[in-house]
């Protein structure tokens, strides 16, 4: 089956028009607590900052692996494979620099601004998924200009012991001479309460066979990876003080082969070894808290006798203070409640990288003792009624290299809805602001063995924002209660300052033959755009349609690279309740992402992802899962740079996984 624009432009036409007619939500709906939009728990419908959510149930189904699974279904979101197999996450033009991922609140950070890696975070272990786009650099500081993702984890408090196993094929495009072609997860979940704590141990091992587009060739497409993920916590609650001491170990060996010169083979390897030390103190209500992180990150990588090692520490100490007074949440005219919060962060970065010649020795150093320190503070204050809110907050940070920035955020709901219809409007205007990270200013990612370069640049400067942005959301019931209906829309418009991009050196690339990219400031750059959800539930059936718009231009006029036009998420599920069985089949479509004047054409303009997912509980110990992902294996091709040619499809393929979960 072939899909064009033509086909996605009309289920966009025939959503839009026939989805409100079909149905609504069920006054019985157990409401969504959220903690995104303001830090504190409060209701979905009392959030006056925008918040998507997509509930544990929904990503239980979607996959038993990692939170990159999960990004790839959210609404809006945009994930991104490279070359060197990290993941790129963008959200209204905003790339993974700009979007903040979180975990229980806590920052999903690696140091010095490194790709953060979306495999450590076990999908079986996420009970809720937050999204809120757009400036949020008030309350989430430097790296939320662009949005927050939140990740809340179910809660450990019982004895359990949970494994999960799961085995997959890259089909057609399997490495033929691997001599085992099977990617395998292993997970492990144990909980006890021993000594007046709760002590938790997950264990999650990741094996990826790797795939290759093309046998006839020495290059590999995608690389033979091996992951663990160890994590180990412990929490107790003294008197109104709890507790939770954690510590996570990360080991990553990669070894993706390039080339093949008479009998000797090239590769890329990675062996990497990271170690992370985090405490967290709050009292039992959540009226402050106190966290502090360490990471410790090694790294060797490289082309095969041209590796180079990369030192990076991190240590960072924040915490948070809340007031409320009047009601916590007003329903009835008249009733009114107010919140401040106030909060501080201390950061420091360390960056040492060195060549390694013959037998492991020192070659050159490229990166010298390299560090940065900064300190932020921030306040908000949230009043609210029985049918508006206004919530307005400042944060200011001061840095070793960059000197003091600020940002300012005011947000506003105004609930317009009744018993039986609800409909809520919100607006808000937040600027935002980002320093540039040692690794853009100083590292070299040197990936010629993959076709690529990306070379830092030192007189970087900090990136600013002004964002306004709008929605208005409706939701309803019909047919006494038996069908959900919710529509949203919203728009956005972003003015930035010295966005930091990487652009592409012509004249290097033709001279080296890599495609080599520069980071580098733009002037002034616009982003804007609206994004339109609709979903619908009705009986054992599920239906999502979602469509995003982003026309981002620099101060020339011309477009800015890496942001596709158009994109649509769709899925429709089934459930099979007598079965205990659940399904559900989605689409990704992207379409129209600028070209470069260094490519000579481009090998795509659109693309369509399409997967499916089945999932069976057979009782209440035992369930297995089937995934069949990139069903028509659509996917970058192997020799388009070499024909100068830009392709913004995934490093992909098409894969088969079936698993199986077993609670004691």
């Amino acid at each position: 089956m072939k899909f064009t624009p033509s086909i996605i432009c009309k289920a966009v036409i025939v959503s839009l028009f026939t989805s409100p007619l079909l149905a609504k939500v069920g006054d019985s709906e157990m409401e969504t607590i959220v903690v995104s939009g303001t830090k504190t728990a409060k209701l979905l419908s009392d959030s006056p900052v925008s918040v998507d959510v997509v509930e544990g149930e929904t990503i239980n189904l979607i996959t038993k692996g990692t939170l990159a699974d999960v990004l790839e279904f959210l609404p809006g979101v945009l994930v991104i494979r490279g070359a060197k197999d990290g993941y790129n996450v963008q959200m209204r033009g905003f790339d993974s620099k700009h979007v903040l991922i979180l975990v229980n609140g806590q920052p999903l950070i690696s140091p010095s601004n490194s790709s953060v890696d979306l495999d450590q975070i076990s999908a079986t272990d996420i009970a809720q998924v937050e999204i809120m786009r757009g400036a949020a650099s008030v309350m989430y500081g430097s790296a939320a200009m662009g949005g927050v993702i939140n990740i809340i984890t179910n809660r450990d408090d019982e004895n359990k012991a949970i494994f999960t196993y799961e085995m997959g094929s890259y089909l057609n495009n399997a490495i033929e001479d691997d001599d085992f072609p099977i990617s395998q997860i292993y997970k492990v979940n144990l909980g006890k309460e021993a000594f007046n704590w709760y002590h938790s141990f997950k264990l999650q091992s990741i094996q990826e066979a790797g795939f290759d587009y093309d046998e006839s060739t020495a290059k590999q497409d995608a690389a033979d990876l091996d992951k663990l993920f160890v994590n180990y916590s412990a929490f107790s609650q003294l008197g109104h003080l709890n507790t939770t001491l954690s510590y996570q170990y990360f080991e990553e060996l990669k070894d993706k082969t390039t080339a093949q010169v008479g009998a000797n083979t090239f590769s890329y390897t990675s062996d990497v070894e990271q170690h992370q030390f985090d405490v967290n103190l709050h009292d039992v209500i959540q009226e402050w808290k106190l966290n502090g992180r360490y990471i410790q990150h090694d790294e060797v990588s490289g082309q095969s006798g041209s590796l180079r090692n990369t030192d990076i520490k991190l240590a960072e100490i924040d915490g948070m203070k809340v007031w409320q007074s009047g009601v916590v949440s007003p329903k009835q005219p008249g009733e009114s409640g107010s919140e401040t919060v106030l909060g501080f962060l201390a950061h420091y970065d360390f960056l040492h990288q060195y060549k390694l010649g013959a037998n492991g020795v020192i070659d050159s150093i490229e990166i010298e003792d390299k560090s940065r320190n900064s300190t932020e503070v921030y306040a908000q204050y949230n009043y609210y009624v029985s049918d508006y809110q206004l919530l307005a907050g400042v944060r200011a940070q001061d840095d070793t290299d960059f000197g003091t920035h600020s940002a300012f955020q005011i947000d506003g709901m105004l609930d317009l809805g009744n018993a039986n219809d609800s409909v809520q409007v919100r607006m808000g205007y937040g600027q935002g602001y980002r320093v540039p990270d040692l690794k853009e200013r100083y590292y070299v990612f040197d990936h010629s063995n993959l076709g690529y370069k990306v070379l830092g640049y030192e007189d970087l400067v900090p990136e600013e924002s002004s964002t306004l942005s709008a929605s208005i959301d409706y939701r309803t019931s019909l047919f006494d209660g038996n069908a959900d209906y919710n529509l949203e829309f919203s728009s956005h418009y972003s003015d930035t300052k010295n966005l930091i991009v990487t652009v592409n050196d012509k004249d290097a690339s033709i001279s080296e033959g890599l495609d080599i990219s520069r980071y580098t400031n733009l002037t002034e750059s616009t982003m804007q755009g609206f994004d339109i959800s609709n979903e619908l539930t009705l009986q054992n059936w599920s239906f999502q349609f979602n469509y995003s718009y982003l026309d981002a231009k620099d101060e020339l006029g011309e477009r800015v690279q890496g942001r596709p036009r158009h994109q649509i998420k769709t899925n429709l599920g089934y459930d099979f309740v007598e079965q205990d069985i659940a399904t559900i089949l989605y689409l990704t479509y992207q379409a129209d992402e600028a070209v470069s004047d260094s490519y000579e054409k481009a090998a795509a303009d659109d693309f369509v992802i399409v997967n499916f997912k089945l999932n069976h509980q057979v009782n209440n110990q035992l369930s297995w899962h089937l995934s069949l992902n990139n069903i028509f294996d659509e996917h970058r091709s192997p020799d388009a740079i070499s024909r100068g040619e830009f392709d913004p499809r995934p490093v992909a393929s098409r894969e088969i996984r079936v698993g199986a979960t077993y609670q004691f």
